[in-house]
């Protein structure tokens, strides 16, 4: 070791100890540890994050004090730094095979306090066995000793029953962790499996450096190589995370529940290449061959029209409907993937799930249909409904409203005087000598006065009057917010103009005067029945004192 050690750097002493170039190349693999730990415990989305850093701050022990045992030159220093790297020796293996484990299986909880105590239990019993060696000597046999009389030699170690009972406790966690591995391959596919082959490959690296050490007396640097195999794990592991990104891809526990869903499910990176879809995404494609790194547009039936939905809705998890040319119907949500670091999300891709609602949209649609032909003909009932309504409080023959609606208008504008108290007019009117113009003309040509002279009042009262045919040749108005003086001079003027005004009918121009009687709200009357009453009696003083004439 020394001549290795002096032909690459010279070696310089620092107290009791020396440092050397295999002192300086454990301290670096340290460092290299100690950093990939760190990047680790700041990932949030890491299943096992907590015991993958463990397994490392118990490789960084082993090496830490297997570059103390090196530097040192006292063999009693080297034998007391061999036994304190057992608790890095046991626990390395141990939280590694816990970490295959929570990986494989994406489980994110944190291990328990029980378990963590019933884990370091042997760990702590081979350290006390091995610290203790020099009273009992059944972990390191009599002859353990340096290897040479050199200053700061190497120490051969003879192993004992205790020591090689530490080595099958090791070893079947090394098999255990062997096994999740080969487990995770045997139900991963594509990608996945490549990677966890990957895995393997790496993890049996220190089974090669454990056995050949134990067995065939093997060294680095005249010491165990073990520990030197997990710089070949680092490297191997920080290409494998940083550089093929392995901890961004799906654990085997998602891909199982991916196989079991029954609608599609496809996995998509930032370039839109699918690198995962399950067995109802390939089926609905109807793709047999070769699909992992395939572009998404490229898959048949469906794949098109989604890549279009996903432009149109950028950033949107929300569900939209997609409408295959099949005929069939899918709600798709699509969900980011992302990856939290120090610097910010960096987006991975997107997980695309499409639910078939086919069956469901149809009866929407039909649904949709029924309702409209429904609307349509409630639109027609009540469009009837208004015209029979129209029809039942009109006069079919003036167009003017009937007593059926005197009622309810007087209601509403009784309302609105007792809230506004303002006075309202109620007059009756009368064609003079109607029954003699009917037996001289006919009752159609009475008809065609009735008409025109139901447009003449019409055309001459204020929009907000109201004019009701509630007899034969007999009319009623309604005049809000008249006083006593301005309803007798409108209705005085509307009676003297009519007299002057002749009535189209089919044989001509005819000649007709009415006689109006007035009442008046709240004054006469309080109710229309009351008003009516009043308006009455006054109309028959106007007809007694000539007709032609107003009377209140």
């Amino acid at each position: 070791m020394d001549s290795f050690s002096t032909s690459v750097i010279s070696p310089f002493v620092v107290g009791d100890m020396r440092i050397t170039f295999p002192v300086v190349f454990t301290l670096s693999v340290c460092v290299g540890v100690a950093w990939l730990a760190h990047w680790v415990s700041r990932q949030r989305v890491f299943p096992g994050r907590v015991t993958f850093v463990l397994a490392h701050i118990a490789s960084l022990w082993w090496m830490l004090c297997a570059a103390r045992e090196m530097a040192v030159i006292a063999a009693e220093a080297k034998l007391f730094w061999a036994a304190m790297t057992w608790p890095g020796i046991i626990f390395m293996p141990t939280f590694w095979a816990v970490f295959l484990w929570q990986y494989v299986n994406s489980v994110h909880s944190l291990i328990k306090t029980t378990h963590l105590l019933l884990l370091s239990i042997m760990p702590v019993v081979f350290w006390l066995i091995a610290v203790t060696n020099p009273w009992h000597q059944l972990f390191y046999l009599a002859g353990t000793g340096p290897i040479n009389n050199d200053v700061g030699a190497p120490i051969h170690y003879e192993h004992g029953l205790l020591f090689y009972l530490s080595a099958v406790y090791v070893y079947s966690f090394m098999m255990f962790c062997v096994g999740v591995l080969v487990r995770a391959a045997i139900r991963s596919k594509g990608l996945h499996r490549r990677h966890y082959l990957a895995f393997i490959a790496v993890s049996t690296v220190p089974w090669v450096a454990n056995i050949s050490y134990v067995v065939f007396g093997y060294t680095v640097f005249g010491f165990d190589p073990t520990p030197f195999s997990f710089a070949f794990i680092l490297v191997a592991f920080a290409w494998l995370i940083m550089g093929v990104r392995l901890f961004d891809l799906l654990p085997v526990a998602r891909h199982l529940l991916l196989e079991s869903l029954l609608d599609p499910v496809l996995v998509i990176d930032p370039h839109q290449r699918v690198i995962e879809a399950n067995p109802a995404a390939r089926n609905l494609a109807n793709f047999p061959q070769e699909w992992l790194g395939r572009d998404l547009n490229e898959w048949p039936v469906f794949g098109a029209a989604l890549q279009q939905l996903l432009a149109q809705h950028p950033d949107d998890e929300r569900e939209h409907l997609l409408a295959l040319d099949c005929g069939r119907y899918y709600e798709v949500r699509a969900r980011a993937i992302k990856r939290d670091t120090r610097t910010g999300a960096i987006g991975l891709g997107q997980m695309l799930y499409l639910r078939d609602v086919t069956q469901r949209h149809l009866s929407e649609l039909k649904l949709a249909e029924a309702l409209k032909l429904s609307e349509e003909r409630l639109k027609t009932i009540s469009n009837l409904h208004d015209l029979l309504r129209e029809q039942a409080l009109r006069d079919p023959l003036t167009g003017l409203y009937n007593r059926r609606y005197l009622d309810e208008f007087f209601a509403l504008e009784l309302a609105r005087a007792q809230r506004k108290k303002t006075p309202v007019a109620l007059a009756l009117l009368d064609l003079d000598h109607f029954k003699q113009l009917n037996d001289e003309h006919g009752h159609l040509i009475g008809d065609d006065v009735l008409k025109s002279v139901a447009m003449y009042f019409l055309e001459n009262v204020r929009s907000s009057d109201a004019v009701f045919r509630i007899g034969g040749e007999e009319f009623l108005l309604i005049l809000p917010e008249a006083d006593s003086t301005e309803a007798f001079a409108r209705l005085q003027g509307l009676c003297s103009q009519l007299a002057n005004t002749p009535m189209q009918t089919r044989i001509g121009e005819i000649q007709i005067t009415c006689s109006g009687g007035l009442a008046h709200w709240p004054k006469q009357g309080q109710s229309l029945d009351e008003l009516i009453l009043k308006a009455d009696a006054a109309l028959y003083a106007a007809k007694r004192a000539g007709r032609n004439c107003v009377r209140e």
